[in-house]
């Protein structure tokens, strides 16, 4: 599997491909932004890695307004250095 991407299974087992923005550790936590495919919507998610197996895990919704405002921060940080390097 690519590196830079990622299956989301939901409860009915539909697959969902995505595109990993970025990762992001924070307050002991460790989270992932990323892109759907199909529609190019942008979401988070909190990341648990299994204990057996670190390639697998569990995504967690984000619960507090106060991660997705950190999350959006981080992200409009992420796209102004991409777009300042992209003007260098």
């Amino acid at each position: 599997m690519d590196d830079n991407k990622l299956t989301l299974v939901s409860e009915d087992g539909t697959e969902t491909v995505c595109e990993i923005i970025l990762t992001h550790e924070h307050n002991g936590k460790n989270y992932v932004i990323f892109e759907f495919m199909d529609s190019e919507e942008i979401s988070a998610a909190q990341y648990v890695p299994d204990d057996q197996d670190e390639s697998e895990g569990t995504f967690l919704d984000i619960e507090t307004d106060e991660e997705w405002e950190m999350l959006e921060s981080v992200l409009e940080k992420y796209f102004d250095e991409l777009e300042a390097e992209e003007e260098a």
